[in-house]
């Protein structure tokens, strides 16, 4: 068998046997097969597309590339692992949120998150804002904690799905990342290595999401819960808008700040709109995760459940013991806005400059773009070009103003954290190009704060 004929196969729009995918990842994953040949296939892929059979041997030839994680330990009778994985976006802490509250719950946690690359945030980065925290903690480790305090979140395991980071290396400089059935194949790869019994997809649509418009989300959903089904594996999407910056930060340590003040929100603020957009994804999220563990069929009771852990602080003490169980620093402090003393996370947060962002005209905020604000976010060192960069962690931006919202001028839309004056320079340009102010009709703008977050469930 020769890398060439596979190759002119795909060029050729013919499908592809088990046996020749096996024999191209197997020779890519042992350094057998070059750059160059694998290119091309991948680029045949991505113009060509893949059959659904062609889909499902590339996604089970990543998967056993390496090793398939053993969870066993942690099942429970009438219990399930879940696993939640996001397709990315900008000031997406749902995960940090999420796993606070299902655990406190019952729900027991073992996931894998990974470092961010480009516009997209990881939560890998904003967890090593937490000076201390040990997000490269080993596999016994973890499942042990997971048996102490039921959640643990740490580093992709560098012994799963191999032939998937070397691909999506390549991938990333050969213009071949947005191809659906390549990002696909790769997500659940991953996913199914990692030795859960169920998963769970938050697919992002919108300007800050690799799917710009909701039917390429769809058809990206549908693909990888076919594929979870041929591998006898649960898997359900929740689609999701990413068409502005969820919640009201964007950055690293400035995201955990946002996290702490969600999960010490009171029943108030829980009821009111604010921060809408964040509530209506981490209550659906995690409500699907309780069901799917097998924590509770009613979602709206769920939901019930999910509101109660928020407000008695249950789910803001777990978040902390999963931090302190990381090594996290934490100290222990007066908030006087919950009116008692709690533990906090010590923060990489140090910031020389603070500068205000003003509403140039009066109007209504029509729209924040995602990608430019997580552009600038990189810009200012927030984010990176390459996986090896540092960042830096304290950076970022508070929104004062959501998509919806009336402004006059001079009002502050976003207040920009930075350390460096030149950088502020380079993203001032994208912030500029990211917000959009229009003198439109309260009708027209009400409608977009009502938009929906939760576009569809995908089973």
């Amino acid at each position: 068998m020769r890398m060439y004929d596979i190759i002119e196969k795909k060029r050729d729009k013919r499908e592809l046997t088990k046996e020749e995918i096996e024999f191209a990842v197997n020779g890519y994953s042992n350094g057998e097969i070059p750059d160059y040949q694998m290119s091309a296939l991948l680029m045949a892929i991505y113009l060509n597309g893949l059959t659904n059979l062609e889909l499902v041997y590339l996604t089970f030839a990543m998967r056993d590339s390496a090793n398939i994680l053993d969870l066993s330990s942690l099942k429970k009778e009438g219990k399930y692992i879940v696993d939640k994985h996001s397709t990315g976006g900008v000031g997406d802490k749902v995960t940090l949120i999420v796993l606070p509250i299902v655990a406190s719950l019952g729900v027991d946690v073992c996931k894998m998150s990974g470092k961010g690359l480009g516009f997209t945030g990881g939560t890998a980065d904003k967890l090593e804002s937490i000076i201390g925290y040990d997000i490269n903690i080993d596999l016994n480790r973890a499942i042990n904690q997971v048996k102490d305090i039921g959640v643990c979140l740490m580093s992709q395991s560098s012994d799963i799905a191999i032939a998937d980071k070397k691909i999506y290396a390549l991938r990333d400089t050969t213009a071949t990342v947005e191809s659906i059935d390549l990002i696909a194949s790769s997500i659940m790869s991953k996913k199914l290595a990692s030795g859960v019994d169920k998963i769970l997809l938050d697919v992002t649509v919108g300007s800050g999401a690799f799917m710009k418009n909701v039917d390429d989300a769809k058809k990206l959903a549908k693909t990888m819960v076919n594929i979870g089904k041929l591998a006898k594996v649960e898997t359900k999407a929740v689609i999701t808008s990413m068409s502005e910056p969820l919640g009201h930060s964007v950055g690293n340590a400035v995201e955990i700040k946002e996290v702490i003040s969600f999960l010490l929100s009171d029943e108030e603020t829980l009821l009111s709109d604010y921060n809408k957009d964040l509530k209506d994804v981490v209550f659906e999220i995690a409500a699907q995760m309780m069901k799917m563990a097998g924590s509770g069929d009613d979602i709206e009771e769920n939901k019930n459940k999910i509101f109660e852990s928020i407000v008695s602080k249950k789910a803001y003490h777990k978040f902390i013991e999963l931090i302190q169980a990381q090594d996290g620093k934490t100290y222990e402090v007066y908030m006087d806005w919950v009116g008692e003393n709690l533990e906090m996370p010590v923060l990489k947060d140090k910031v020389k400059y603070m500068k205000e962002i003003h509403a140039q005209d009066d109007g209504f905020v029509v729209s924040i773009n995602s990608k430019k604000i997580g552009e600038a976010l990189v810009c200012l060192g927030g984010g990176r070009l390459r996986k090896d960069e540092d960042i830096d962690y304290a950076v970022g931006f508070e929104f004062s103003k959501k998509v919806g919202d009336k402004v006059k001028k001079g009002d502050t839309i976003l207040t920009v954290l930075y350390n460096d004056k030149d950088k502020f320079e380079d993203a001032f340009s994208y912030i500029e190009e990211a917000i959009y102010i229009d003198n439109i009709e309260e009708g027209l703008a009400n409608g977009l704060k009502q938009k929906p977050h939760v576009i569809d469930i995908i089973y």
